[in-house]
């Protein structure tokens, strides 16, 4: 998200000690009505989103409505800054017409330790004063908490003190500041980090969601229990470069280092810093998934929980297809996974208008995860999209919980129309080394029995990777034996989000998959089982696919934008007849290998006939 904070003035109604944004007096370039409105503007033309309103203290103006109205344009949201002890009801709802969206109130303690801190006796009560009514007024709350030497002792019972108020926080920012006008004031560092693990704690206790405020940034690694607090991270490739930030030596192993900016160059060239925790390379990808998310937890949830799409039919026709991610928890672990599989479930009401969205388009409704058979609400809510008018409803799913024949007989009773069961190998020991989850093969078996026996239609989706490609050949005659009335997905492991490791011992290279893959589609045709996924943003490009390409002719082409900007069309793709119906070549590929391995079709090929079907 592109944020903008804007400085509205610089003097305070508060004395906060480590305070390092006040000044005695306001500043005409700064403080004037048209210097705030020219870096309002400049903010907009450079793509704003999120628009902070920032001090001092921004409510000491008078035309602060109006300033907040100039602000307020889409598709920006106007966050206010403010410790809201001038907030009356009055100005609360002049801020919310004028287009207010949040208030981030500064927080650093409640009752008698925040008038303590404040330097005026009061404070405290105004401060919640002033948020009842904004909260009255309709304006989402936050609340800014400084990890500071004054409120080390009673910084963690600050979450029970905040939930029992009843005002609905939408997010704690946590700030880890390591700089002030008076070094006094500020906690030594292993003190504040181990208030601030605890404070996180509390904070779960309660369902207050927690993130770093990122001015104030420190990495996990230096935390007792990275683990404890990866819920305040949202770490994306890219993140490693940042002013004023180094890597030091320790960082090089990291899992995180291609996402996280490393210390404050001062923790490592100060000297009075020399108590700073030492960094410790972290080697759990599990850890390296949660700590990476493109925004806050629910700003995340929110991003991943419906993907809309256009199922393109083989006679060239299109329907809308959304999937739902109705949680995702996940009982397996599979490197390849793009699902931010950390998250806490959405909201039922959430999933549920995204499953009446796709109803009233009458189109295909996919019910995901994460795992979507870990959540007992699954049968309700394929009754809810056959009740309000899917066309069909797919469950995409590992099948490790559907051996058991009462959830399997109860998703067909509630109107499953087909499964869609990721298997990712032809024996345990591949497919348990892929999944990360021991036992788990054996399982997922089991449930595709389960699912032959109970009637629901099945296609099984093989992701190929470079643990599992040899095994494609073996895992075509598996399905035959066992499940023949099923059809075969295939999909090429795709750097889609940041949780992928972009790494070779993951991400083979075309070349080498298209020889086992060119054996599976023969047995495949010899068993007479379909096959499909090639035409899918997870298949291979249209022209590497090493069987007959008649069909892909008679596919809908692509729309403008078609891909979400994942895949690149590079020069070879100039001259290839099915450029059209083709994604192209994912970006995170081309920069592993390149794309000299792409053979652009230049001509309709005829089509082929294919070999008699053995009986036996």
């Amino acid at each position: 998200m592109r944020v903008a904070r804007v400085l509205t003035n610089e003097t305070c109604n508060q004395a906060c000690r480590f305070c390092d944004a006040v000044r005695p007096r306001e500043r005409a370039s700064i403080a004037a009505a048209s210097a705030v409105r020219t870096r309002i503007d400049a903010a907009h033309r450079e793509g704003v989103r999120e628009l902070v309103l920032t001090g001092g203290e921004p409510t000491l103006r008078p035309d602060l409505p109006a300033i907040v109205s100039h602000a307020a344009r889409e598709p920006a949201r106007v966050v206010l800054e403010t410790n809201a002890a001038l907030v009356t009801p009055a100005l609360a709802e002049r801020l919310a017409a004028a287009g207010l969206h949040t208030a981030r109130v500064h927080l650093p303690a409640w009752g008698d330790a925040l008038d303590a801190i404040t330097g005026r006796p009061g404070d405290a009560a105004r401060t919640a004063a002033g948020l009842s009514a904004l909260c009255d007024a309709g304006i989402t709350l936050e609340a800014s908490i400084p990890v500071v030497l004054a409120n080390l002792e009673s910084l963690a019972s600050l979450p029970g003190q905040l939930a029992a108020t009843g005002l609905p926080f939408d997010r704690l920012w946590m700030r880890l500041p390591i700089q002030a006008p008076d070094p006094s004031t500020l906690a030594p560092l292993p003190a504040m980090l181990q208030a601030a693990g605890t404070f996180i704690d509390q904070a779960r206790t309660h369902a207050l969601p927690v993130s770093l405020e990122p001015a104030t940034f420190l990495p996990p690694c230096l935390f007792e229990r990275p683990g404890r607090v990866a819920s305040i991270y949202a770490l994306s490739r890219g993140g490693a470069q940042r002013p004023g930030y180094i890597h030091p030596p320790a960082c090089e192993p990291c899992t995180v280092r291609d996402r996280c900016p490393g210390l404050p160059s001062m923790l490592v060239t100060e000297p009075t810093r020399a108590n700073a925790p030492v960094p410790h390379p972290l080697s759990d990808d599990r850890l390296r998934r949660r700590l990476t998310v493109i925004a806050s937890p629910r700003a995340q949830i929110e991003r991943e929980l419906v993907t809309r799409e256009r199922y393109r039919r083989p006679d060239g026709t299109t329907v809308p297809a959304h999937i739902v991610r109705i949680g995702f928890r996940c009982n397996q672990n599979c490197h390849f996974c793009f699902v931010s599989t950390h998250l806490p479930a959405p909201p039922v009401a959430r999933v549920e208008a995204a499953i009446d969205e796709i109803a009233a388009l009458r189109g295909i409704l996919v019910l995901s995860g994460g795992e979507p058979t870990l959540d007992p609400r699954l049968p309700d809510y394929v009754r809810r999209g056959k009740a309000h008018g899917v066309h069909e409803v797919e469950l995409q799913t590992n099948a490790t919980r559907l051996s058991d024949p009462a959830l399997c007989e109860a998703l067909r009773d509630a109107g499953v129309d087909i499964a869609f069961v990721s298997l990712h190998g032809a024996t345990a020991a591949v497919s348990d080394e892929v999944t990360a989850a021991p036992g788990t093969f054996v399982r997922t078996l089991a449930g595709l029995d389960r699912l032959r026996d109970t009637g629901i239609h099945t296609r099984i989706n093989f992701v190929l990777c470079e643990q599992n490609r040899h095994e494609f050949p073996a895992f075509v005659s598996l399905v035959a034996e066992r499940w023949p009335g099923a059809a075969i997905t295939i999909s090429f492991v795709g750097m889609s989000t940041d949780l992928v490791p972009r790494e070779r011992w993951l991400v083979p290279r075309y070349r080498d998959v298209l020889p086992p893959l060119r054996e599976g589609l023969a047995r495949a045709r010899t068993h007479g089982l379909e096959v499909g996924g090639f035409d899918s943003m997870c298949g291979l490009p249209l022209c590497l696919v090493p069987d007959d390409l008649q069909p892909f002719f008679s596919l809908a082409e692509l729309p403008p934008g078609g891909g979400d900007g994942e895949f690149v069309k590079p020069a070879p793709c100039d001259g290839c007849v099915l450029q059209s119906r083709c994604f192209g070549l994912r970006r995170g590929y081309a920069s592993m290998y390149g794309w000299d391995e792409l053979r652009p079709v230049t001509a309709v090929p005829p089509p082929t006939v294919p070999p008699p079907i053995d009986p036996a």
